[in-house]
């Protein structure tokens, strides 16, 4: 009979146990620290991401807050510059609707009308007397410097009590000489203009009449030129045609409307027309002198040549 270990399977199992306890003392520890190495390394790579991705949102931040800053600022800005461009004008209009007068003049020149207005700085040339002044445009005394220059008016008067041929004719001293009346056309008017020179020695007076005849009235717009010199000083003549071509700028805006004749004479009536009475006398005195059929030689009538 044969007879079977049973010992023997046992015994190879013992033999094979060892085997397999040595494979996982040896493979187990690397497979745990591999994982373990897989999660760090995974951990780490999301962590990275998220900070990246933090970064990427934040980076434009800064351009977003600062632009709506800056539009602010343009908008303040703008009322400033808006402001600077803001000028007035180089010159004035003066408008009489009493007597239908009006006329532009620089703004620097000095205005007198109304109740601010002083006697008349320069004489009348009417032939009758009831002058009326109504403005008058000073020129800056220093315009002209290191000359001779003194003043420069320009003098507006209204007279009612004249017909159109004896608004054409002119009182003026026996200093003028012979000198006669022309026609110019000024602007969008024609006048009867004579000129005199005044004065000897240190101080002369250079006057220019502008007449014409409208609303029954005849209008009057007398420019002077002044000029003084010292003995001590040592100064320029000064040019008098460009002065007068300063004054004439602003004849040539004058503009006269029609106006009825009642409210002509209601204009002067006021007292803000009123003639001062030196004024009145002294245009007496000439015509009383023009009437005395050369009895006297203050003062002579001269009339624009017919052609």
């Amino acid at each position: 009979m044969t007879t079977i270990d049973l010992n023997q399977g046992s015994g190879n199992k013992g033999l094979k146990q060892p085997e397999k306890d040595s494979w996982t003392s040896l493979y187990l520890p690397a497979i745990c620290a591999a994982i373990l190495m897989g999660g760090v390394l995974f951990l780490a790579v999301s962590f990275s991401r998220k900070s990246q991705n933090t970064a990427k949102i934040s980076a434009p931040m800064p351009p977003v807050v600062s632009a709506p800053a800056r539009t602010a600022a343009l908008v303040a800005e703008t009322p400033k510059k808006k402001a600077v461009k803001k000028h007035r004008p180089a010159n004035a209009t003066y408008v009489n609707s009493a007597y239908g007068v009006s006329f532009s003049f620089p703004r620097k020149y000095s205005l007198q009308s109304g109740d601010k207005l002083a006697a008349a700085s320069l004489p009348t040339s009417f032939l009758k007397p009831g002058a009326v002044q109504v403005a008058a445009v000073d020129m800056p005394d220093d315009l002209y410097p290191e000359t001779d220059f003194s003043s420069a008016v320009l003098n507006v008067s209204v007279n009612q009590n004249m017909t159109s041929e004896e608004c054409m004719q002119f009182v003026v001293s026996k200093d003028a000489g012979d000198v006669k009346p022309t026609i110019a056309k000024l602007g969008a008017n024609q006048y009867s203009v004579f000129e005199q020179i005044n004065g000897e020695g240190d101080k002369k007076s250079d006057l220019k009449y502008f007449h014409l005849f409208k609303n029954n009235a005849c209008y009057e717009f007398a420019l002077g030129v002044d000029t003084t010199v010292t003995p001590d000083s040592d100064l320029a003549q000064v040019d008098r045609g460009k002065v007068f071509q300063q004054l004439e700028k602003i004849l040539t805006t004058a503009r006269i409307k029609d106006v009825q004749p009642t409210e002509v004479e209601n204009a002067a009536k006021t007292p803000e027309a009123t003639t001062p009475t030196a004024d009145l006398k002294a245009a007496a005195s000439k015509t009383t002198e023009t009437k005395a059929d050369d009895k006297t030689e203050k003062a002579q009538v001269v009339t624009p040549e017919q052609k």
